[in-house]
């Protein structure tokens, strides 16, 4: 029987460690017990502590027993499969169509969206005053936001997230709805997909990251 015995997830510095969040945050979801390490980005300046736990040398990285499994979406495939529903609430829609379209989101989140990603970098959302985003990440983030409104304009499932519930792609979009509140993008013509913000800034393990967060010291650079 698989347990979560010595799983250990390494993490960045909660203002700023994007991809960090995600897993933390599916770990929370599920109710999967785990010992949480913090390496401190700017105290590894040479990723020589990252590299000694990581084969990536990047976090987050997930620990259990003898496995190494870098990568936040890696991650969540992984707590899927070995803490699978009913026992832990699912990361992935029963639905072969829906859990499809629930991982492309996810994927397109991990792979792209890079003006974003830049312009509104994480540790700025915890900043008195954000810097004004680029129109490139604007752009960028009304493509986004058009995303989340056809998939909420689709679920026929109850619950305020994108499948319903809250799952796997919430929890990559996670940090950008953190990105895209901070920067105050507009949001008049997406109303679903501002309600969708919401849900999640107020869900359970993404409201307790966020409160670790703002205890931190922002930073504008690491």
């Amino acid at each position: 029987m698989t347990t979560s015995a010595d799983l250990i997830l390494y993490v960045g510095d909660k203002n700023i460690s994007s991809w960090s969040m995600r897993p933390w945050v599916a770990l929370h979801h599920k109710g999967v017990a785990f010992e949480e390490r913090t390496i401190s980005l700017p105290g590894d300046p040479d990723r020589k502590r990252r590299r000694e736990v990581s084969p990536t040398g990047r976090v987050p990285v997930l620990h259990h027993g003898e496995l190494r499994i870098p990568d936040s979406l890696a991650i969540l495939e992984y707590l899927e499969e070995t803490f699978p529903p009913p026992g832990h609430r699912a990361l992935w829609p029963a639905d072969r169509a829906r859990r499809a379209h629930a991982r492309w989101l996810a994927a397109a989140m991990h792979s792209g969206f890079f003006e974003l990603r830049e312009s509104m970098s994480f540790n700025l959302c915890f900043l008195p005053a954000p810097p004004p985003a680029s129109a490139k990440s604007l752009a960028e983030a009304g493509e986004m936001l058009a995303l989340w409104e056809d998939a909420l304009a689709r679920n026929t499932e109850p619950g305020p997230f994108l499948f319903g519930s809250f799952g796997g792609a919430d929890a990559m979009y996670a940090p950008a709805v953190v990105r895209l509140t901070a920067f105050r993008v507009p949001l008049e013509t997406f109303p679903r997909a501002a309600a969708y913000m919401r849900s999640v800034l107020a869900y359970g393990p993404v409201a307790r990251w966020m409160e670790e967060a703002r205890k931190l010291p922002p930073r504008e650079r690491y």
